[in-house]
């Protein structure tokens, strides 16, 4: 079933409380109220570090990366930086403002814009950013010195993905670029067309060894070459339908999933579909609507749909596994697995654990009272969850 849209502002803003109908009619929909739970696991307070200023624009969604025994991550306004991933404490810090001469960032940088719009990519030895600039930039990981500073077509919200000598970014104008990781110089550029209201946002790249796949706007995801940028296929995952242009929305936004040989993505108000990497067929579909987007383990795919109905879906079948509605209409992040659990952030800043097994409760703590937007990341059984004030939390799970 299509599930409904989440507020608007500009081009498609996500609130939690308002909703728009099929008519002009305003819907408040109150978020479900947390009741206690079992606690079968301790949420382990590691450590936390003020990074900078939360987004102003809450589509941006900086997401921070682990590797090995240190964790970057960025804030809004503007600063990246190397921690130690057992301790938190910073190798080093930079001002991306400061890549930019004086000209350069009065005219590229507003004071009520985010300086920082997409990130962490990690990879190759360098971090990379997306910034309200248009540009990518590119700092050493060793040191956090600017390694290249390349144009984009258009505005970054994802991170940008690396692997081995390839930058993929993914811009909101509907186009996926590839650069070198060595230089920042674009080695392919590849468009498609998107509608003329979409939500804000877009889906993050995958690089496999063969491709790199991207979700777009009107509902179609391609496999592209990852030397070339040419489409071996370009496939539509939902079909707009509706009178208006609120009904007719069909955005891969969210997080997708390339597990047993297939690509599983969801789009909003569209559907959830498995498509096998070899033939770039449908292997199953069932309707579904997602912002956030899909995890995955224990056999099982996991969505969290619109409204915040949270799914496990047989990966082989499609068929339901398990729902839970205990955080319906509390905007939860993409579903991420951490050993034999999955765990989600909320728009109230709580953490919630969950069984993968029957989707039971098993943890839950309070981790920023600005709210959680941005997924969380698994390393092991850590968990690091940057919140909306800018505040980049670790903790264990035992």
């Amino acid at each position: 079933m299509n599930r409904p849209l989440i507020g608007l502002t500009g081009l498609l803003l996500i609130s939690s409380c308002s909703w728009f109908g099929g008519d002009d009619d305003v819907e408040e929909i109150v978020p479900t109220e947390l009741t206690k739970i079992n606690e079968e696991v301790k949420i382990r307070s590691l450590w936390s570090a003020k990074l900078g200023k939360g987004a102003d624009d809450k589509a941006v969604k900086l997401v921070p990366a682990v590797v090995a025994s240190r964790v970057f991550a960025a804030s809004a306004d503007g600063k990246v930086a190397a921690l130690q991933a057992n301790n938190g404490r910073k190798i080093w810090e930079q001002k991306v403002k400061s890549f930019y001469s004086d000209a350069e960032s009065k005219h590229a940088f507003s004071d009520d814009v985010d300086v920082i719009t997409g990130g962490v990519g990690v990879g190759a030895d360098i971090v990379v950013v997306g910034t309200a600039a248009g540009e990518l930039v590119a700092l050493n990981q060793s040191d956090g010195s600017l390694a290249w500073r390349t144009r984009t077509s258009s505005e970054v919200l994802a991170p940008p993905q690396i692997d081995k000598d390839l930058v993929v970014a993914h811009t909101i104008d509907g186009k996926v670029a590839g650069y070198n990781a060595l230089d920042g110089e674009r080695l392919w550029l590849y468009s498609t067309s998107i509608p003329s209201l979409t939500l804000r946002g877009t889906s993050t790249p995958i690089i496999s060894d063969k491709f790199v796949i991207a979700g777009f706007a009107n509902g179609r995801f391609a496999l592209l070459d990852r030397e070339k940028g040419i489409a071996g296929a370009d496939e539509r995952v939902a079909v707009a339908a509706g009178r208006s242009d609120l009904e007719r929305l069909v955005d891969i936004d969210g997080n997708m999933v390339v597990a047993g040989g297939n690509l599983f993505v969801a789009s909003f108000q569209g559907r959830l579909a498995a498509i096998n990497l070899q033939t770039g067929r449908l292997a199953w579909g069932r309707d579904a609507s997602s912002m956030a987007g899909l995890g995955e383990g224990f056999g099982n795919i996991y969505i969290a749909h619109a409204d915040s109905l949270l799914g496990a879906v047989d990966m082989a079948s499609g068929r339901d596994v398990w729902e839970i509605e205990a955080l319906l209409h509390r905007d939860i992040t993409a579903p991420v697995s951490t050993g034999s659990y999955i765990a989600v952030g909320d728009f109230e800043g709580y953490l919630h654990v969950i069984a993968q097994s029957d989707g039971r409760f098993v943890g839950r703590r309070r981790v920023d009272s600005d709210g959680i937007l941005s997924p969380v990341v698994a390393d092991g059984n850590r968990l690091f969850v940057m919140g909306n004030s800018g505040r980049l939390s670790t903790f264990e799970i035992q």
